[in-house]
């Protein structure tokens, strides 16, 4: 897998790719009509963490990942390639 972020990322709320300090990667994705729309999914296993109704807080998502984050990266500036 190929990962490219440009140097445009937010570390003040939640966005689309989670970075945590151990370099373990999750995905905050949308799945619009659900009753809890927003999951958080590992990319290292392709596995739900966690299922949100809202936006999580970054202290919800380091609760969820058991770890803390260490950036997080909006979808318009980061991409990911599978090889």
């Amino acid at each position: 897998m190929e990962i490219h972020v440009e140097s445009k990322r937010s570390v003040d709320g939640a966005g689309n790719f989670i970075c945590t300090e151990n370099n373990n990667l999750f995905l905050l994705a949308i799945d619009t009509g659900d009753k809890y729309p927003f999951l958080l999914l590992s990319l290292q296993n392709f596995a739900i963490i966690q299922n949100y109704d809202e936006l999580p807080t970054r202290e919800e998502l380091e609760e969820d990942i058991g770890e803390p984050v260490k950036e997080i990266y909006n979808q318009d500036h980061a991409s990911i390639t599978l090889l």
